[in-house]
């Protein structure tokens, strides 16, 4: 297990090695050359004329089709090891069971059980990594056949299609390998339910040991290969660039360089976003482009990780994105010094929060009215802040503090405050993630009825189709980009 363990990273250090991808544009010839090393002959070159030829749109895709090139072939291996002492595992608990009477001896049998279920049981998103590594492949496959890149030895869409084979056969292994993790997870669940199983109680320690030997000769055949697998996807599945570059990301640097009609509160092009966390890489977003109109309430909807709040805080200003533009009411937002994004904030967004951000030693009045001391517009807009409170059901409450407020009431107390200085987009980060299913209703038929009497935009972040329901448009968002719904 050890000698096998520490063959993975250098398998890995391998195929980081050979990754390598190298672009010629070489005039005289008018023609483009392709290093690319995962192949034994590495040169190609394209039959498609200089000028039909988009570079910046195939380096990604270049990258992906050398990956696959050298990934493939072991991880086919490893899911192919895997299912063999799944099937091996499935067989060895099928028939008769066997309990000590010897409660020592029972002990250890169930802890045994308990830990080979776990490891069971860690390797049931594996099966998700590896089919979203396999999806990446649509990307060359899809755009890189028209190039029709070749060598004397190799054609690449050949090589494309072989590659294709070999993931549609992944596929069915990955099945067949998560098929056979969920029965030998049931079956080691009820090893020693009579009612499902024939049980059968042995005296003899050496009878019970010799019975159950064929089991643990096979557990630490599981061990190993559960380890190396879990291993190998952590590896890729934690660092892979589920990312492809958009051509808009070479182009949209330039605020000229489109055009954002006027009824578009929001323009955003290009967004791309990655966090470095020690020696992993999270491709929070991957080119995102999304127009908001002016009145609009929209909700952007997606599973945990899926880019949406680092989507929220690139197009409000309050994080800066790696690549691409965002226009907000005509204005290159990060193109603003950080004083004027402030004031832009204070005096054009509204923000609710699913933790609701109340400054606590401040009374619910004296929290609607931050923005508009922040804004030297507390006098003019005395009247309003008062309406507010009568508007979200809290007037009542205008003297209490956040301490002394139900989790609904500091919601209402946050919208409030969202809408005090007038802001032409109000921005809510899973408004209701802190709030029982009826209050939540309560806080977001409110959001629905000051849109409806005012228009002004809103964007919400949810994962909750129930709330998304309130909005007039619905963005889906996996993996950093927008999904078609």
């Amino acid at each position: 297990m050890e000698r096998i363990s520490k063959d993975i990273p250098n398998t890995h250090c391998e195929i980081q090695s050979r990754s390598i991808v190298t672009l010629w544009d070489i005039e005289e010839n008018r023609e483009h050359r392709f290093f690319l090393s995962g192949f034994d002959s590495p040169i190609f070159t394209s039959s498609t004329s200089k000028a039909e030829m988009n570079i910046d749109k195939l380096v990604d895709k270049l990258l992906f089709s050398n990956f696959f090139r050298i990934f493939l072939k072991p991880t086919v291996i490893r899911l192919q090891e895997m299912d063999r002492v799944l099937e091996r595992l499935k067989l060895g608990v099928e028939g008769t069971h066997y309990r000590s009477r010897q409660q020592k001896l029972q002990t250890k049998l169930e802890l045994f059980l308990r830990i080979l279920t776990a490891k069971l049981s860690a390797l049931n998103d594996v099966g998700s990594v590896i089919s979203r590594i396999f999806d990446l492949f649509q990307i060359p496959r899809t755009v890189l056949p028209p190039y029709h890149l070749k060598n004397d030895a190799v054609n690449l869409n050949a090589a494309l299609a072989e590659m294709t084979s070999e993931i549609e056969y992944g596929k069915t292994l990955l099945i067949e390998v998560q098929d056979k993790l969920q029965e030998c997870q049931i079956h080691l669940r009820d090893y020693l339910d009579e009612r499902k199983n024939g049980v059968e109680t042995i005296d003899s320690t050496n009878d019970f040991q010799t019975n159950l030997l064929s089991i643990a000769e096979l557990s630490i055949d599981l061990f190993v290969e559960a380890e190396l697998l879990k291993t190998w996807t952590d590896i890729f599945g934690s660092d892979i660039p589920y990312f492809s570059f958009d051509r808009q990301l070479f182009s949209y640097n330039d605020s000229d360089v489109f055009d954002v009609t006027d009824d578009v509160v929001l323009a955003v092009r290009g967004l791309t976003k990655n966090y470095n966390l020690g020696k992993t890489t999270v491709y929070a977003l991957r080119g995102v482009n999304l127009d908001i109109k002016d009145g609009e309430f929209v909700a952007i909807v997606g599973n945990s990780g899926a880019g949406k709040t680092t989507l929220l805080n690139c197009i409000a200003g309050l994080d800066t994105p790696d690549y691409g533009v965002v226009f907000f009411r005509g204005r290159n937002l990060h193109e603003l010094g950080d004083p004027a994004k402030s004031k832009s904030r204070l005096l054009e967004m509204g923000f609710i929060f699913q933790s609701y951000t109340l400054l606590p030693h401040f009374n619910t009045r004296e929290n609607v009215a931050l923005p508009a001391d922040l804004a030297g517009l507390s006098k003019d807009l005395k009247d309003r802040i008062e309406n507010l409170l009568e508007g979200v059901g809290i007037n009542q409450q205008a003297k209490q503090y956040p301490a002394t407020l139900s989790g609904g009431q500091m919601q209402r107390v946050a919208i409030a405050r969202a809408l005090t200085n007038r802001p032409a987009v109000i921005f809510a980060d899973e408004p209701t993630g802190d709030l029982d299913s009826v209050t939540g209703k309560q806080v977001m038929d409110l959001l629905k009825k000051f849109h409806e009497e005012t228009k002004t935009t809103i964007v919400v972040i949810t994962h909750e189709q129930d709330i998304a329901n309130y909005a007039e448009r619905r963005i889906m968002m996996k993996d950093g980009i927008i999904t078609p719904r």
